[in-house]
């Protein structure tokens, strides 16, 4: 009995070795695989100092063997026999005797192993770095570039018109992070865009709300961040989210940042502009304004971000517009750095001169304004106003190095003084009541009646054409209710309908504004096939308007401004004689590339496109000089401060339709230069009334 149990016994820790030994085999097996699976999935980095290792113990090894087999007199020779057949197996082929070739053999196979492995693990790192390249997610190493958050229909004119503004720059670049792929985007820009010219475009996939995709764009070094609205039902959110992810990174540096975001509602641009007012909250004392301070300060950025209300810039422009022929295409190349824009310049040379003095020190610069010491500005000062240290001229010229005070420093009013005194003055500010009309309606249309309650005088009328439910509601409901000086009257129908338009007695109208309807909002249409249909409509509009206004034999009084969504599409429209177009994506991202270039500017655009302050006029050129006779425009400029306004350009009529002359548009002209001006002709001035 005590031998069976011994036997069995025995038999147990026999089985149980193993089983052990089974078992540790398997182990050391799945972690052997485990291993060469972690090295071969390191890449080429792990790969290839192993390679070497093997093949240097190789050699090692089989120099060793060729040096016993006497087939070599020293082992350095044995070392480089054996090296060269691990490279090459034809170097083999006139060895001789049977342990030669036999090791021989056994090196080549080895090197043919060693070799075809490093061909592959070299091939598989560099398709793997391609790949990454191609999924745009590799470092950008820049300075002093501009990045631009988000994607929309926009982003070509902004890129446009930065490219234009970098054109004097060295090595100027423009970084774009979106959520698409980067061959995409670039191949769209590579089609939509004319040339780059001196700027590098760079397009990287990410979030622009991951603060580990923003750290990709090098954003502490960059000169301006512009973010746009994306299309989402949230747009303001994902702004919002894209700013702290900004200003609260952990690695960002105590410099302050410059962003540009665009924000849809106007309900959350006041949230924004009320983040932004630290005077507002540090006149208090509490521990709860404290409290308050360091949360927006934290949180926002305070006034690192200028927020831009896309709808309400454009309500402006239109505004403004309506009530005067050409003043839309005025402000495009104001906007546009292709043509003379506005700078900031600190001159030492004036300090201690008048406002006036500086008006005639440049020839080919137009000064409109001053900005002083504490960063206010004031466009159009008085003439007597003292330039102090520090202070700057806000200025309108070609360039920001062309900005250059003239030889002669005389002022005009010695050498004119006759001929302008024998000029009228006419300095009464007329207010009549109007009539005015908007055919169609988008989310454009409230802000629009609400600025033109700003210009218009009390008793004036404000007719809607629309067949929208949606904005009859806020018709009735809203917009009624928030206008002082003008009535209300809505109109059903559709501004393609013939019979709907011919109702309305366009001559009994001041203003005509034709709006392109929010026909689609649909996210994943990138405002295309949406806006190609609202456009389409506007045409239409447009041709019954022109042909209504040709059948009929009275002239036409009222003005015709038309938002178009598509740059395109106004080629075709100008056969209807429009008097305005106000190509709304457009103007934007030109307004956006600006204050992405200097953020001063946003006080300038502030005071010229509100009914407060100073704005552009264009005014009958016999308020001015004699018709018909040439004189410089140092004349006019003098002549204009004696109307409390200030010429900066002049409109003639006799170009209003070609577009190749601007529509007959000189900004900033050169002061020396004679023009003959005829009765229909135009001053543009800057003036308050």
């Amino acid at each position: 009995m005590k031998t069976k149990n011994k036997t069995y016994l025995t038999f147990l820790c026999s089985s149980c070795n193993h089983n052990r030994n089974r078992y540790q085999t398997s182990y050391f097996r799945a972690w052997l695989q485990y291993k060469s699976d972690n090295i071969f999935a390191a890449g080429p980095v792990v790969i290839i100092p192993i390679l070497a290792l093997i093949s240097i113990c190789l050699i090692l090894i089989f120099s060793s063997l060729y040096l016993w087999s006497g087939e070599t007199h020293t082992y350095s020779q044995s070392l480089w026999e054996t090296f060269m057949r691990t490279l090459d197996p034809g170097s083999a082929a006139e060895d001789t005797g049977g342990i030669h070739r036999l090791i021989s053999a056994a090196v080549t196979m080895c090197g043919i192993f060693i070799i075809s492995t490093l061909i592959g693990a070299l091939t598989t790192g560099m398709e793997g770095k391609l790949a990454e390249l191609r999924k745009g997610r590799t470092k950008v190493v820049e300075t002093n570039h501009t990045i631009i958050l988000g994607w929309s229909s926009k982003i070509f004119d902004i890129i446009n018109e930065l490219v234009l503004a970098n054109e004097n720059q060295h090595n100027p670049s423009i970084v774009i992070l979106a959520p698409k792929d980067r061959i995409e985007m670039q191949e769209i820009i590579s089609q939509k865009i004319d040339g780059n010219k001196n700027t590098k475009i760079i397009c990287r996939n990410g979030d622009p709300m991951s603060i580990h995709d923003l750290n990709i764009l090098s954003p502490n070094n960059a000169r301006s961040i512009i973010i746009l609205a994306p299309l989402n039902d949230n747009p303001d959110v994902s702004v919002i989210k894209t700013i702290l992810a900004i200003t609260n990174n952990p690695q960002r540096t105590k410099l302050k940042f410059h962003i540009v975001a665009e924000i849809k509602e106007r309900n959350n641009i006041e949230v924004a502009r009320i983040a932004g007012e630290k005077d507002l909250y540090t006149k208090r004392k509490s521990r709860k304004s404290n409290f308050i301070i360091k949360i927006i300060d934290y949180y926002i950025g305070a006034d690192e971000v200028v927020f831009v209300h896309a709808d309400e810039i454009i309500a402006r422009i239109i505004a403004q517009s309506g009530r005067q022929s050409g003043l839309s295409i005025i402000l495009s190349m104001l906007l546009s750095f292709k043509y003379d824009e506005i700078y900031f310049k600190y001159e030492p040379l004036l300090v201690g001169k008048t406002f006036n003095d500086a008006l005639f020190l440049y020839r080919t610069s137009s000064v409109i304004g001053l900005m002083f010491a504490d960063e206010t500005i004031k466009i159009c000062p008085s003439r007597d106003t003292i330039i102090h240290q520090n202070d700057q001229i806000i200025v309108i010229a070609e360039d920001d190095d062309a900005i250059n005070l003239s030889s002669n420093n005389t002022s005009v009013t010695t050498i004119f003084e006759a001929t302008i005194s024998s000029i009228q003055t006419n300095n009464e500010k007329q207010t009549n009541i109007e009539k005015n009309i908007i055919l169609g309606w988008n989310s454009k249309g409230s802000l629009i009646a609400k600025q033109l309650d700003n210009y218009v005088s009390e008793g004036s009328e404000l007719h809607i054409l629309t067949n929208m439910d949606k904005a009859k509601k806020i018709i009735t409901e809203q917009l009624v209710n928030e206008l002082e000086r003008q009535k209300l009257y809505l109109h059903s129908g559709d501004i393609t309908n013939r019979l709907d338009l011919e109702k309305l007695n366009l001559y009994s109208y001041h203003d005509v504004i034709l709006l392109a309807n929010d026909i689609n909002n649909e996210q994943n249409q990138l405002e295309t096939s949406s806006s190609e249909a609202a456009d389409a409509e506007c045409l239409i509009c447009l041709l019954h308007l022109r042909n209504m206004i040709d059948k009929n034999s009275r002239q036409k009084t009222f003005n015709i401004v038309t938002e178009m969504f598509d740059i395109r599409n106004r080629e075709l429209a100008e056969i209807t004689r429009a008097d305005d177009f106000i190509v709304s994506p457009n103007i934007l991202s030109k307004y956006i590339a600006q204050i992405s270039e200097n953020k001063n500017l946003t006080k300038v655009f502030d005071v010229l496109l509100t009914a407060e302050g100073a704005e552009i006029y264009l005014r009958p050129v016999s308020l001015f000089t004699i018709i018909g006779v040439a004189i410089p425009f140092y004349l006019i400029v003098e002549a204009s401060l004696k109307q409390q306004a200030l010429a900066i350009g002049y409109r003639q009529m006799k170009y209003a339709q070609d577009s190749n002359k601007f529509y007959g548009i000189v900004l900033n002209p050169d002061k020396d230069i004679s023009i003959t001006f005829q009765y229909e002709d135009k001053i543009i001035v800057l003036a308050e009334d």
